[in-house]
């Protein structure tokens, strides 16, 4: 350094004034570009961030739901019929279960062509078109076996529609739902990296931007003193002016892209994180039920399979459900409303046994399918609906907080570039007066 400074000091006036004045916008521009790169950066995280979760994490979470629901309503369709001995007098709900099937096909379709846009994971979604092709053909058979009984007992649906009904459950459960479930986690974990990256990006560039500025700064106002000693200047109105437009970059970036990085963390806590396990209990509540339907129309032997699946279901709900540590205050009572039906839900399937086990298989299939107070349909209904709130709520907090996070990167680049390009400026305007002296 201090070799430098002698050479400078051996310098005519007018070459010092030069590289003097190089030597600034050198800085100012180190400053510019590690603005612009910093903020464009951190926006394009953010925007890659919001479409991990909305366009990909977010439909695979609901194509998971939509097909365990699907399943659900598929087995469901079977056990309606009439009561025994009374083929007048009809038994459990097949229109609901037929509307709500058609209706989560639909939402299928819909959310496999919205899937279907990443080429990353088209053999994925090719291995879940080839599945669900399977499955659709097995659930029409199941119609076409169960319509050969024009007026089944309920409880009691044709054997062919039973076995039939039993394959197309298997290619749920070990086909479809598997794959499903990688894709699902699969866009987790990438938007888990995608919000690693894009807040410590923020974070580095935050501190980059700082060096840089007091860089800039040391430059500046070294410069003001040398020319204040040299020519007997108190200031330079034109560098005092760039130094504050370096400052003032200095401190609002870094400090933007600080609160950015801060509102990323806080919507992945309170956000993502939540929101992801709330959309995993909601699935795990259709694979209950799916199991449940399913379970009741198999021979006690043959239901043995699906009556671990649910009560595993229903031990994932345990442990979902559990509030974390991103629960707020406010939030406690939604989910104390989201676990009374599910108690209510647990306290039918507990009904439906003892109605199996006594034999009453048309009240079972009441029990069952039939939308009332203390019948699963409906407790089902009220548990998933009020699951659903929980897990929008938390992802319009994450949509909220990525909101804040964008607003906090409103205008940047656009602003250091125009800022510092006057900056720039200013450093040509304050060193001209002193060079037009030595002409």
């Amino acid at each position: 350094m201090t070799h430098g400074r002698r050479r400078l000091s051996r310098l005519t006036g007018p070459v010092r004034l030069v590289v003097q004045a190089v030597a600034a916008l050198l800085a100012v521009g180190a400053l510019c570009a590690a603005a612009v790169l910093g903020f464009g950066t951190a926006r394009d995280g953010t925007a890659a961030l919001r479409r991990a979760v909305v366009d990909r994490a977010a439909a695979a979470a609901e194509l998971h739901f939509a097909l365990a629901d699907l399943d659900a309503e598929r087995a469901d369709e079977l056990i309606p019929g009439h009561a025994p001995g009374q083929p007048d007098v009809p038994v459990g709900d097949q229109v609901l279960a037929l509307i709500t099937a058609n209706q989560r096909r639909t939402e299928i379709s819909g959310l496999l062509r919205q899937l279907g846009g990443d080429p990353a994971q088209a053999a994925r979604v090719r291995a879940v078109f080839d599945a669900l092709g399977r499955y659709d053909e097995l659930s029409g058979q199941v119609e076409y076996a169960d319509d050969q009984d024009a007026d089944p007992a309920a409880g009691h649906p044709p054997t062919p529609a039973v076995d039939l009904s039993a394959q197309a459950g298997a290619v749920m459960r070990d086909q479809l739902l598997p794959v499903v479930d990688e894709l699902s986690q699969t866009y987790q974990r990438q938007a888990a990296t995608l919000r690693v990256r894009a807040r410590d990006a923020q974070r580095w560039y935050a501190v980059a931007l700082s060096v840089f500025g007091v860089l800039a700064l040391v430059v500046l106002v070294w410069w003001q003193r040398d020319l204040a000693v040299r020519y007997r200047r108190r200031i330079n109105p034109a560098l005092v002016a760039a130094s504050l437009a370096v400052l003032t970059v200095t401190v609002v970036g870094a400090t933007g892209l600080l609160a950015a990085a801060g509102e990323l963390g806080r919507a992945a806590e309170q956000g993502l994180g939540p929101w992801a396990r709330l959309a995993e209990a909601r699935t795990a509540a259709a694979d209950a039920v799916a199991a449940e339907s399913r379970w009741f129309v198999q021979d006690p032997g043959a239901g043995t399979a699906y009556r671990d699946d649910y009560e595993a279901q229903m031990r994932r709900l345990d442990g979902l459900l559990s509030p974390d540590t991103g629960t707020s205050a406010a939030e406690l009572p939604q989910y104390a409303a989201a676990l009374k039906p599910l108690a209510a839900f647990r306290s039918d399937d507990a009904t439906l046994r003892r109605l199996l086990a006594a034999g009453r298989l048309d009240e079972a299939a009441v029990v069952l399918t039939d939308v009332g107070r203390d019948h699963v349909a409906f407790d089902y209904w009220d548990f998933a609906t009020r699951l659903d709130g929980l897990e929008q709520a938390r992802r319009a907090d994450f949509e909220t907080r990525m909101a804040s996070a964008g607003h906090a990167l409103d205008g940047w680049p656009a602003i250091p570039t125009g800022t510092l390009a006057g900056a720039a400026a200013l450093v040509l305007v304050g060193v001209r007066p002193r060079l037009a002296e030595y002409r």
